[in-house]
C-alpha cells in the first residue's frame, strides 16, 4: 500500500516562481512476517505533454508492519508553461511480486510572467486526512447509481467514483467501521426499500443496524432524480427505473424523510447529489419535457439532524471533469478535509461547510455550464460535521 503528498511553500498545491515542492511517497508493509524490497513506477504526465516520462526508483527494506518513505524536491523551472502535472506512482516488491494499488497526485504550475491561476484543482481522492478517530457504532449508508437499465436513462459519469471517495473520507476521517457501511453500487428499488424500509414497513436494514441513541448516521447518494409528472414530488431513481413511471418505479423522497425520522439515531447527516427537475448534465430523463420546479427541502425534526442536497428547485446538479466528480461532491469533500474551517478551529461546522459549498458550487456552476446551482444546506449551524482533531 502507499500514499502520496505534494507540499509547497504556500500549501495551495501550485508551483510558482521561485518555489519549490517536495514530492512524498510513503510505502506501507502490511504483510505479517514479509521483509519487502520495493521498487517504485513512477510516471509523470502533465497538460502540454501528451507522452508521460516512466522511471523506476528503489527504496530500502520495509520490515513486517514498518512503511518507508520517498522523497523527492521539485523546483520551479523557468522553462516550464503553464498547466498540471500529475505524478502517477505504483509500488511492487521485487522478491515477491507483491503489487500496490496505483496512486497518483496532480499540482498546479504558473509559467513565468503569469498570473496564480484562479481555480485551484485538489485531487480529492488522494492523501485524505487520517483522523485519530474510531466511532464503532457510526453506520453508513453510500449509494453511488451510475448504470441505468433503461437505454434512454443516460449514466450518471461520476457517480461511482463519488460513491467510493465518501466511503474513503467516513473510515479515514470520522472513525466508521468498514463493515458498518452499507455499500450500494448500481442500487435497484428493492435495494432502497430493503434498507430504508417501505410505506407499510418503516423497519428496513437500516433502522435495525442502528444502535438507539448511539449510532451516528451517515447517508450519501449520487444518482438521477426524477419528478413524478402527476403528483410533483421527487423521487430517487434506482437503476431498474423508468423516468416515464417513476410514481411505480422511484423511491419516493418523502418516504425517505419519513422513514428516517423513525430512526432511534444518535445524529443523522443525509448528503444527496442529485436533482429532482427532470433534467441531467447530459439533458432531459423525460422526453419533450421542460426541468419541473420540485421541493427538495425537508423539516429538521431535532437538533442532530442535517442534510446537504447539491441542487435546488428546477436546478441541474453538475459535473465536474477536471476534478473526475460531480461538482457538488467534490467541493463536499474540499471542505471536510478541512478547506471550509475558517476559524482554524478544527472542527467543520455545518455553518462552514454551507458557504464554503455556496461559494464554490454556485460559482463554478456559473463559469463552467453558465448556470444556477445553489446547494440546500439545512442544520443547526454549529453542529461539527466532522473533526480534524479527532475529538
Amino acid at each position: 500500500e502507499c500514499s502520496m503528498k505534494f507540499i509547497d511553500p504556500e500549501s495551495d498545491m501550485i508551483l510558482k516562481e521561485g518555489e519549490e515542492g517536495i514530492l512524498s511517497v510513503t510505502v506501507y508493509n502490511n504483510h505479517p512476517s514479509l521483509t519487502v524490497n520495493p521498487r517504485l513506477e513512477v510516471s509523470v504526465s502533465s497538460s502540454w505533454s501528451s507522452q508521460p516520462k516512466r522511471s523506476m526508483r528503489r527504496m530500502y527494506p520495509i520490515k513486517p508492519g514498518s512503511k518507508g518513505m520517498y522523497e523527492t524536491s521539485i523546483k520551479w523551472d523557468e522553462r516550464l508553461p503553464s498547466g498540471t502535472i500529475i505524478y502517477a506512482v505504483k509500488a511492487t516488491d521485487s522478491a515477491s511480486g507483491f503489487t500496490s494499488e496505483p496512486e497518483s497526485i496532480s499540482f498546479k504550475v504558473v509559467g513565468k510572467g503569469e498570473k496564480k491561476t484562479e481555480i485551484t484543482i485538489v485531487n480529492v481522492d488522494n492523501f485524505i486526512p487520517s483522523v485519530p478517530l474510531e466511532n464503532s457504532n457510526a453506520i453508513a449508508v453510500i449509494i453511488g447509481n451510475k448504470k441505468y437499465k433503461y437505454p434512454d436513462v443516460p449514466d450518471v459519469e461520476y457517480a461511482h467514483r463519488d460513491a467510493a471517495a465518501i466511503e474513503k473520507y467516513l473510515i479515514n476521517m470520522f472513525g466508521y467501521r468498514k463493515e458498518n457501511i452499507l455499500y450500494f453500487e448500481d442500487a435497484s428499488k428493492s435495494d432502497f426499500e430493503r434498507v430504508f424500509g417501505t410505506k407499510e414497513v418503516f423497519k428496513g436494514k437500516l433502522y435495525n443496524w442502528v444502535k438507539p441513541q448511539k449510532s451516528d448516521v451517515f447517508i450519501y447518494y449520487s444518482g438521477h432524480g426524477a419528478p413524478g409528472m402527476q403528483d410533483k414530488k421527487a423521487y430517487f431513481m434506482p437503476t431498474n427505473s423508468d423516468p416515464n413511471y417513476i410514481q411505480i418505479d422511484g423511491y419516493p423522497l418523502s418516504l425517505f424523510y419519513s422513514n428516517l425520522q423513525k430512526i432511534p439515531a444518535k445524529s443523522m447527516t443525509v448528503v444527496v447529489d442529485a436533482c429532482f427537475s427532470g433534467g441531467s448534465q447530459q439533458g432531459m430523463l423525460l422526453k419533450n419535457a421542460s426541468p419541473m420546479y420540485i421541493d427538495v427541502d425537508m423539516p429538521i425534526i431535532n437538533s442532530n439532524f442535517n442534510i446537504l442536497c447539491s441542487a435546488s428547485g428546477e436546478q441541474i446538479a453538475s459535473w465536474y471533469p477536471d476534478g473526475q466528480h460531480s461538482l457538488f461532491t467534490y467541493y463536499f469533500l474540499r471542505a471536510i478535509r478541512g478547506e471550509a474551517d475558517k476559524d482554524n478551529d478544527h472542527n467543520i461546522t455545518v455553518s462552514e461547510i454551507d458557504q464554503f459549498l455556496s461559494e464554490h458550487v454556485l460559482y463554478m456552476a456559473r463559469r463552467l455550464y453558465g448556470r444556477e446551482q445553489t446547494p440546500v444546506v439545512k442544520g443547526p449551524s454549529n453542529h461539527v460535521i466532522c473533526s480534524l482533531s479527532g475529538k
